[in-house]
């Protein structure tokens, strides 16, 4: 009875894995920050793509072009969201960041700042033989 009982454990592990897995190439879109040695770049906030609100981070889209709405989280830009097009290729992890324009205004632009392979990815675009998303 207990190879039975290893056997359905197995299988039940491999089904709840197997969910976890992509089957077709995605991308993802974050607002963290890469790297903090920039001081006039910020985190951002991912508040909608396509029109649809998010809320992940990272959050996964498919490739192709998307519209970014991206709310600057430094101070003072509470009220500043702007949006941003991104032509998303697969197996790619997409750093959103806020840039100020000038150091005295609350001008900001949302740009991409670091874009990092998917290890993992289906379409073998991720580096490395990790099968780990992050």
């Amino acid at each position: 009875m207990k190879p039975l009982r290893s056997m359905v454990l197995i299988a039940g592990l491999t089904a709840i894995l197997g969910g976890c897995a992509w089957n077709a190439p995605m991308s993802e879109v974050t607002g963290n920050l890469y790297s903090h040695v920039n001081k006039d770049m910020y985190a951002t906030g991912i508040l909608a793509i396509d029109g649809e609100y998010t809320y992940y981070n990272p959050t996964t889209i498919t490739p192709g072009r998307h519209v970014l709405r991206v709310q600057g989280l430094a101070p003072n830009w509470a009220d500043a969201a702007k949006e941003l097009t991104l032509d998303a290729e697969p197996c790619k992890r997409y750093y959103i960041a806020g840039y100020r324009v000038n150091p005295v205004t609350r001008d900001w632009e949302p740009k991409v700042d670091v874009v990092m392979p998917i290890s993992g990815c289906p379409a073998g675009g991720g580096g490395g033989g990790s099968t780990n998303r992050y």
